[in-house]
């Protein structure tokens, strides 16, 4: 079985969701660093305590736009 969460957003609670759902939520601000959210049967625990998760919500956003970003560069203003 695979993962589902849940998260608690303006009082309500969500879920289940497949780990591509949380994901797409943290991408738009609807779940953020405060949200709720459990694993399966777990206790509920702020989104910022697991490990990787709003680094991974941005990091597949690399791929969706054509690969890494640009590297910085000097330019003249």
């Amino acid at each position: 079985m695979s993962s589902q969460w849940y998260c608690e957003v303006r009082g309500k609670k969500i879920g289940p969701l497949s780990p591509p759902e949380l994901l797409e939520m943290i991408r738009v601000g609807d779940v953020t660093a405060t949200t709720m959210v459990r694993k399966n049967d777990s206790k509920w625990f702020r989104a910022d305590q697991v490990g990787g998760l709003f680094e991974a919500a941005f990091r597949d956003q690399s791929d969706a736009w054509g690969g890494s970003p640009a590297q910085d560069k000097d330019y003249d203003y």
